[in-house]
């Protein structure tokens, strides 16, 4: 099965042009994880337990887990949504993004620490490593840059008279 490409795809395969990597934050993170109690087993046979725990993450473990091998990390999520001025109750769209490990997965990959992005409406989720994420982050910073010109264009569009 081949796939048809859109005629605004670059040769290179981007769909905008390349932007350099920007600069990152030195990120602070403990050389070892947090231990922390976590609830486990089923109703009626609760026990505590304590777990390694990324410095990262904001499950409140406590919240009983019927098996061990069911623990996931999860940090807070961030959000980006698109409005419509068509409907001012609702967005027409949004992603999220957060960081996850599943010490347990099946899929090693999942495992070590990675970035989950969800449009909120797909049940499918993106794991991305890091490098995956820099170059996301990169294109998004360049869609930026065209959404902004774009605005710029509509703005004086509709200042000169909003007619064609």
């Amino acid at each position: 099965m081949s796939k048809t490409v859109p005629s605004f795809v670059k040769p290179s395969g981007g769909i905008l042009p390349s932007i350099p990597r920007q600069p990152q934050a030195p990120v602070v993170e403990t050389a070892a994880p947090r231990l922390v109690p976590a609830k486990v087993g089923p109703l009626g046979r609760v026990q505590t337990v304590y777990i390694p725990c990324p410095e990262w993450c904001v499950v409140d473990h406590m919240d009983r887990t019927a098996n061990l091998d069911d623990v996931m990390h999860y940090s807070d999520g961030d959000i980006v949504q698109v409005s419509t001025l068509t409907d001012d109750v609702n967005a027409h769209s949004e992603m999220y993004a957060n960081i996850s490990v599943d010490p347990t997965a099946a899929d090693p990959r999942l495992r070590a620490a990675h970035l989950v992005i969800n449009n909120g409406a797909s049940p499918n989720d993106a794991y991305l490593t890091p490098d995956m994420a820099d170059e996301l982050a990169d294109e998004m910073i360049a869609f930026a840059s065209q959404l902004r010109a774009k605005a710029r264009i509509v703005r004086l569009h509709n200042q000169a008279g909003g007619q064609a």
